[in-house]
């Protein structure tokens, strides 16, 4: 029987080390193994000690894994230390992840062994197989990682991609290299499916802005005006995204990819003096993005991503404060949106 109790401990220990857990233990000393392995008892809660039980140290185990094999893990680490009973202090899921769990015990030893069955969580050396290769996980109320929600709010540099005219001037060229640059933010929800919560779809809207004011002098009949020519471009996107996410098995590093297409606004306001002119198109476009975050809290993660998106604008409209006016731009003078974005972010799950 005992060369059967030590094959039992030998074939658990190589299988508890190849699930690397982290064990932390704390001993006043160390103890020879006081009994065999198989009268190793683990206690529920605060289930009541005998009266000689002496406190010898505690054990923290910290990994991927449901109580039963954190608590075999716990109990093997306890008896290795000499300890006759483990009582556990603690459960509870640990970073964003349901499946990582932080398990707190205290390790006793005493003569007496007589404790009442009901208050005892053992675990039958039959089942400790199906406990490690197939863990049943114990519900402890919703975590952050069960919830499949998140918002996402995202602020940076944006940089437009499309080539300059080159029959432009060398004021204009300059000028709408100003323009090629600005900021880059906005939001987005996303809804992971229920059951594999690495993926969902959701919604996103963003937005690019760039600005660019320069001296200008314009000609009009013969005439020639000096002003301030201000012109602000806008790129909105506003569309549906599917999305893939990925958590580290410590819950603590979060990967996202995101892909959509939808709706792009475009806007085009230039003001010289007090004559204003606007343009505005809209088209079908695609988004992309790549993001990684760490996690500050169980539900904020802080980060940074990088985006693409592309559209190309075929057709605008014209407003010149009184009047509006359409029509089909030729191809050389098509406005293209593509652009880069390098965003800082902020997600938050609930």
């Amino acid at each position: 029987m005992k060369k059967f109790n030590s094959l039992v401990v030998c074939i658990l220990a190589g299988v508890l080390a190849s699930c690397s857990p982290k064990v932390s233990t704390y001993m006043t000393r160390s103890y020879p193994a006081q009994v065999d392995y198989d009268n190793m008892v683990v206690l529920k809660d605060n289930g009541p000690l005998p009266d000689d039980a002496q406190w010898i140290g505690s054990i923290e185990v910290n990994g991927k894994g449901s109580y039963d094999r954190l608590a075999e893990i716990s109990r093997y680490n306890a008896w290795k230390e000499g300890g006759k009973y483990i009582r556990i202090k603690e459960f509870a899921s640990q970073g964003a992840r349901s499946d990582v769990h932080v398990m707190k015990s205290d390790v006793y030893r005493a003569d007496t062994v007589k404790i009442d069955p009901q208050n005892i969580k053992t675990i039958d050396q039959a089942l400790i197989p199906s406990i490690i290769s197939t863990p049943t996980y114990v519900p402890l109320g919703p975590t952050p990682y069960d919830k499949q929600d998140h918002v996402r709010v995202f602020v940076g540099y944006g940089r437009r991609l499309n080539k300059i005219n080159p029959d432009l001037s060398f004021f204009e060229k300059e000028h709408m290299k100003r323009l090629m640059n600005g900021v880059l933010y906005g939001i987005e929800y996303i809804q992971y499916f229920s059951k594999s919560k690495t993926s969902g779809v959701g919604l996103r809207y963003q937005n690019m802005h760039a600005k660019s004011s320069d001296p200008a002098s314009m000609t009009e009949g013969g005439t020639t005006v000096n002003g301030l020519l201000v012109e602000k471009v806008n790129i909105n996107f506003l569309g549906p995204l599917y999305s893939g996410r990925w958590i580290s098995q410590n819950g603590k590093h979060l990967l996202m990819d995101n892909i959509g297409a939808g709706l792009i606004l475009w806007n085009d306001t230039r003001t010289f003096n007090d004559e204003k002119l606007e343009l505005t198109g809209r088209t079908f476009g695609i988004t992309g993005d790549f993001n990684y975050s760490y996690f500050l809290s169980d539900n904020i993660t802080l980060g940074a991503g990088i985006s693409y998106t592309s559209g190309v604008i075929k057709r605008v409209t014209l407003y010149d404060g009184t009047q509006r006016q359409s029509g089909d731009l030729e191809r050389n003078d098509w406005e293209g949106l593509v652009h880069l974005g390098v965003c800082a972010q902020l997600v938050y799950t609930f």
